[in-house]
């Protein structure tokens, strides 16, 4: 296998989680009643609203250090851990925004879905393909590329989904 493939899918990863913690960070009012709809305890809602979207820009930077295949793993788990909330809600009958940053997503299988594949794809980033060939400029300039192909057809998913209807909200808070 090709190194620049395990180029493109930590840079896909390093830019989601950068833009994740982003959202995050500049509206915590807006991700703590996120984490509250998600029925995180008060006490823990604060502190939670700075340490995740901190830990996602940590994991971010992990991945361009040379901790890459551990950090990759981790971040495997970081999104499958969010994809297990999900499913949480979505089993409890809760249906409420996702809060991963942006415009407002409703929960659903199909983002439990996305960031089983996120996870997938962090995880490969993180592999050891067994090639020692380095990467050059035009590497560089398709991986660009590539991520930027990314990022369009992911925010193309979301906004698929935005427009989906919204399914009857049970439980939540108001």
């Amino acid at each position: 296998m090709d190194p620049l493939l395990t180029l493109i899918a930590t840079a896909c990863i390093v830019v989601l989680l950068l833009h994740a913690a982003a959202a995050k960070l500049i509206d915590r009012a807006d991700f703590r009643r996120h984490l509250h709809d998600y029925r995180v305890p008060g006490a823990l809602a604060d502190p939670l609203s700075w340490a995740l979207p901190v830990a996602e820009a940590a994991l971010a930077i992990g991945l361009v250090s040379p901790a890459r295949a551990w950090v990759a793993w981790v971040a495997a788990a970081w999104l499958v851990m969010y994809a297990l909330a999900m499913a949480w809600q979505l089993i409890q009958g809760r249906r409420l925004d996702c809060g991963c940053g942006g415009a407002p997503l409703q929960v659903s299988w199909w983002l439990v879905a996305r960031n089983t594949v996120l996870a997938a794809l962090a995880a490969f980033g993180g592999a050891d393909l067994g090639s020692a060939r380095a990467l050059g400029a035009a590497d560089l300039a398709v991986g660009a590329a590539a991520v930027l192909l990314a990022t369009l057809l992911y925010a193309a998913f979301n906004q698929c989904l935005r427009q989906r209807p919204a399914q009857p909200s049970q439980g939540t808070l108001a």
